[in-house]
């Protein structure tokens, strides 16, 4: 399991973006109330959203165990979550940063 799949299909927006929600611009604060609608936080949403996907993935298998491989996003893949404009450098090279 590869958890930048979790982040970029399941959840769609920039980490920060949530921890930093209340001080966001009211149409990025849209686009993300839009996607954490039946959350009560954008906190409880990021980490349900986890925890659903890697359970989805450890059912498909189940009863064997899988491995989840934490995210190794490069910083324009980040950049193109909601929010991850104000958060992410144009780089012309993201593989080496």
């Amino acid at each position: 399991a590869r958890l930048e799949f979790v982040i970029n299909n399941a959840i769609g927006v920039h980490p920060k973006a949530l921890l930093n929600y209340d001080t966001i611009d009211a149409s990025t604060k849209a686009l993300i109330d839009d996607k954490m609608k039946g959350y009560a936080s954008p906190r409880e949403f990021y980490t349900q959203k986890i925890v659903e996907g890697v359970a989805t993935l450890a059912a498909s298998v189940y009863p064997k165990r899988i491995i989840v491989r934490l995210s190794d996003f490069k910083s324009n893949e980040y950049k193109s979550l909601i929010g991850g404009e104000q958060y992410e450098p144009d780089e012309e090279n993201p593989m080496i940063g």
